[in-house]
């Protein structure tokens, strides 16, 4: 780190922030609210008058006071622990924080360190629990993990819940030649086709109790065995798995094998979510908004600095998700440059697609088919509307492929211009 670092609270636009200057979108924290000097004898921190105080090891720190192996500091709603480490050491930590590690842009603190840690673990043949909240892009980072590993076969994502339960055990493992009915001859499973490389199990949290065990077996033994199948056959992949939930509370009431959380949690990074990560935003934000115009053939959109601010001050409930479809919305819909009206506007209509919470059922079960066709026709509508009537646009927004949506269109009886 520099040898005088300042810490407090995020004041602008995050390109405008200096070296030697750790901000944080955290309103408890003064503007300067912490000090930290590093020098030949150690680390000295001191707080800068800040007004709500910083805390070292539970009482507040009055004055200069020199920092020892453990001491752990509080400002605002953050927590940090203090370590000394060698010059060879800092330097190596600080040269692989500047290393690119995948498609990820990196700005804020929360994040490089997450990386960090991530390219350090991509080295090792250890399983991997990439958590965090939906819409983080979990799957970005377990394929940057792969990225960098020393594996040489591919990369295999999974989303453990848009597999059907009954198919779950087939589809993971395969099955042997007349396992059922419908089992003419034998197919491998998708870990199979992972061999040599990674498996990447999206929503673990949601794979079938019947499968845990047979998964665990499987990171066990490195082998695995076909429905249907008496022999086990030899495996060589990398399990690295990735879930919203709380698995550790899942595992205590027995809503996930405890043995297979303590394997898959060995080593388990947290994604920090968008509005922990101000700084990223704006470097999202325009990648997004560049791929998006890129893929509707049209100019390329600025955006202006007020609609930076309105971008930076949202609290993205949807993540990085919602900020892609956000941008993928304002190509669609926006000509010039963008302001932060238009994205403020942008942010009501785009939330106007999501299917409208559903009002008290008053029809019976078999109507539910019914109920979700009202709901497609509604986002539809909205899309179209949104879109001016055009249908490529629309799709795109609703993150449906245009060949869906005139299938769609012609079943609802809606129409749009070409």
């Amino acid at each position: 780190m520099p040898r005088t670092l300042e810490i407090g609270r995020l004041r602008g636009d995050p390109a405008e922030e200096q070296e030697g200057r750790l901000a944080v979108a955290d309103k408890l924290l003064s503007r300067v609210h912490l000090r930290l000097e590093r020098h030949p004898g150690g680390c000295d921190a001191d707080d800068a008058g800040s007004l709500n105080g910083t805390f070292l090891d539970g009482c507040r720190l009055e004055g200069r006071v020199r920092l020892t192996d453990g001491n752990l500091l509080i400002f605002g709603g953050h927590a940090a622990m203090f370590r000394r480490v060698s010059e060879d050491a800092l330097r190596a930590i600080e040269e692989e924080l500047a290393t690119p590690f995948g498609p990820v842009p990196t700005a804020s603190p929360a994040l490089a360190l997450t990386l960090w840690r991530l390219r350090r673990l991509a080295r090792s043949g250890a399983e991997v629990l990439i958590t965090g909240e939906t819409g983080t892009g979990k799957e970005v980072y377990a394929r940057a993990i792969h990225g960098a590993s020393k594996r040489t076969g591919r990369l295999v994502a999974i989303n453990c819940a848009a597999i059907p339960a009954e198919l779950a055990e087939s589809e993971l493992f395969g099955h042997a030649r007349g396992a059922h009915s419908t089992a003419n001859e034998a197919r491998p499973g998708l870990i199979q086709a992972a061999d040599g490389g990674t498996v990447f199990l999206d929503e673990i949290g949601d794979l079938p109790s019947p499968i845990q065990p047979k998964l665990l077996r499987v990171l066990e033994t490195q082998r695995l065995l076909r429905i249907g199948s008496v022999n086990e056959r030899p495996i060589d992949v990398r399990v690295v798995t990735a879930t919203h939930r709380d698995l550790a509370a899942e595992a205590r009431v027995g809503r996930f094998r405890q043995d297979l959380f303590y394997r898959l949690s060995a080593a388990m990074v947290q994604v920090p979510p968008l509005r922990a990560r101000h700084r990223e935003i704006p470097l999202l934000a325009r990648r997004f908004l560049e791929a998006a115009c890129l893929g509707l053939g049209r100019p390329p959109l600025k955006i202006g600095s007020d609609a930076l601010d309105r971008l930076v001050a949202h609290d993205w409930p949807g993540n990085v998700r919602e900020l892609k479809n956000l941008m993928e919305y304002v190509a669609a819909v926006v000509d010039g440059s963008l302001s932060g009206a238009e994205v403020s506007a942008a942010l009501t209509k785009s939330a106007s697609l999501e299917p409208a919470p559903a009002a008290r059922p008053t029809a019976l079960p078999h109507d539910l088919r019914a109920a979700k066709e009202e709901l497609e026709r509604r986002s539809i509508d909205a899309a179209l509307q949104a879109s001016g009537g055009n249908k490529t646009r629309a799709a795109r927004m609703l993150q449906m492929p245009l060949r869906t949506l005139m299938w769609k269109l012609k079943r609802f009886g809606a129409r749009g211009e070409d």
